[in-house]
């Protein structure tokens, strides 16, 4: 393997030239460099993007299964109000000409994917069937548990 790794530098080489042999080499790590940050900016674009979106799509999931959580009894028209505030903050921006960091995006959308995973184990649980206070009989003994007098 050395042999053979020897022999395919003498011929980079003669091919290249014995004078220009570091120049090629510092040209070609440049060019994979260029390569390779415009590849990441490429993908970084397209990151940005996509978790945007997921954000947004999560939210409307999360609002929806919120609003189904409120209707079966369970508590969802709080955690809708404050979810809803801070998602709003998190992805505000004040000018139009500055994007809103990544990582308010991401931030946003860990948020929404707890609220929405929250919701969904909410309504997953049977419904709460609340009766009125004076149908329920008389209030429970306090301390509770404790022996009736």
């Amino acid at each position: 393997m050395i042999w053979i790794g020897g022999l395919v530098l003498a011929v980079a080489l003669y091919l290249i030239g014995p004078d220009r042999f570091l120049d090629a080499c510092m040209q070609l790590i440049d060019a994979i460099d260029t390569a390779f940050r415009n590849l990441v900016a490429a993908l970084g674009e397209q990151a940005y993007g996509a978790i945007r979106a997921l954000a947004i799509a999560i939210y409307v999931v999360f609002a929806v299964l919120a609003v189904l959580a409120s209707q079966r009894g369970h508590r969802g028209a709080g955690a809708l109000v404050v979810v809803t505030g801070v998602f709003l903050i998190l992805v505000w921006r004040p000018y139009t000409g500055f994007p809103v960091p990544i990582g308010r995006w991401i931030a946003a959308l860990v948020l929404v994917g707890v609220g929405a995973t929250v919701m969904t184990h909410r309504l997953t649980a049977p419904p709460i069937r609340r009766q009125p206070f004076s149908s329920a009989g008389p209030p429970p003994p306090y301390p509770p548990g404790g022996r009736p007098p």
